[in-house]
């Protein structure tokens, strides 16, 4: 067998987020990972290390005693957008309502306007530096939606642009999803969701491994919902779903009903709609930078882990409710505002954003996995959300390859 192409010691808290090992995160002490090409092949103390066989060329890490965590998953992002809405964040603390802004020609669709007038090149120079700054903050699997096109063809643009930037070694792993049913729709109303359902879906899906859609008052019925992800299922495409944001829209159940990846969202959930998930083995999705730039219910994190489902945290990066690309940032956040720990927030930042996305190699430090790992500068683990803001990741190991330094 090839010796290991990536040694990584003197770690002293690994958190492996890998619940074989114990209560989250999973830490070992004085430990060691290392991998071949790829592939994480050893996982255990540093006295391990003797019996690893290590290739001449490998890269050798040395942690300093820092502690290493597995690379964030954000599972649920609208990277790919042009255009600003600096102005709507102010105009929102002055004291109007993101509805009113919507009804005066802002929200999504500003940056509907705005990105429809862009080409495939300009979306990629744009989504470039968001990714980029995501990598430097330790994510190095990012979800991207298209969503900001309505018309067909500036939605393929933007699948089109997620896949280039997919192509780039030097950015996090791209998943694609087609958002057709996002901005209130154009009239007449019927035709464009038969469209979507129709044309729409056969264009996309070579491009995006998801469909979703916004189930919400002044956006989509859970009838209309229901209609693309049934076609979607049809298509080979699994199934997400913008659920219980503004209000108690249904979308939850909606999306227990359909089987789907996840429910993201969900401030607005009941006790019987988290209960739904769990029992249907849908992932919940907490956005607490969305629920607190919008002043809404904080996101239910402690209430989803009772019910018995499975967790994740994702940014929710977008122009418009949660202008950020950094996942430490919502871990100190979902401790803060949904009730979860600080080691149930690790999970639900790797593992949680993996199943969240139907990865399964990847999300924990286990033999086997894909080699994303994230070394802090600080011995801690903790810190990453203990330390509101703070620039906790020091390198970053993408797919067994030094990243970002």
């Amino acid at each position: 067998m090839a010796g290991a192409t990536l040694v990584v010691h003197g770690v002293g808290e690994l958190a492996t987020c890998d619940p074989l090992r114990g209560e989250a995160p999973g830490v070992i002490r004085d430990a060691a990972v290392c991998a071949t090409g790829e592939v994480i092949t050893y996982v255990g103390p540093s006295s391990g290390l003797r019996s690893v066989a290590v290739a001449r060329d490998a890269v050798e890490i040395d942690a300093g005693g820092n502690a290493v965590v597995p690379g964030f998953v954000d599972c649920h992002t609208h990277l790919v957008w042009l255009g600003d809405r600096g102005d709507e964040y102010a105009r929102r603390a002055a004291g109007e309502t993101y509805e009113s802004i919507a009804a005066s020609g802002g929200g999504i669709m500003s940056t509907v306007r705005a990105t429809v007038a862009g080409s495939v090149a300009e979306l990629v120079a744009a989504a470039r530096e968001r990714a980029a700054r995501m990598l430097r903050l330790g994510t190095t699997t990012v979800e991207v939606k298209s969503g900001y096109g309505l018309a067909l063809d500036a939605e393929v643009r933007q699948l089109e642009a997620a896949r280039v930037l997919a192509a780039d070694p030097a950015l996090p792993s791209v998943v694609a999803t087609y958002l057709p049913l996002h901005a209130a729709p154009p009239e007449p109303r019927a035709e464009f969701i038969e469209a979507a359902c129709g044309e729409g879906l056969r264009r996309a899906a070579p491009l995006a491994r998801f469909v979703d859609a916004f189930c919400e008052r002044g956006a989509y019925s859970v009838e209309e919902c229901e209609l693309l992800f049934v076609a979607a299922r049809a298509a080979g495409l699994g199934v997400k779903v913008h659920a219980e944001q503004l209000s108690h829209s249904g979308g939850a159940r909606l999306a227990a009903r359909m089987g789907a990846v996840s429910a993201d969202h969900l401030e607005h959930a009941g006790e019987s709609d988290l209960g739904a998930l769990a029992g249907a083995g849908v992932v919940g999705v907490l956005l607490p930078g969305a629920s607190l730039v919008l002043g809404g219910p904080p996101p239910p994190g402690r209430r989803l882990l009772e019910a018995g489902a499975q967790v994740a945290i994702a940014t929710d990066c977008n122009p418009g409710t949660c202008y950020s690309e950094s996942m430490p940032l919502m871990m100190s956040l979902a401790v803060a505002l949904a009730g979860l720990t600080p080691g149930q927030a690790l999970v639900a930042a790797t593992g949680g954003g993996a199943a969240a996305l139907a990865l399964s190699d990847r999300g924990a430090i286990r033999e086997g996995a894909r080699a994303d790992l994230c070394i802090l500068d600080t011995p801690h683990w903790v810190d990453l959300a203990y330390h509101l803001g703070g620039a906790q990741v020091g390198r970053v190991v993408l797919a067994g390859a030094v990243a970002a330094a």
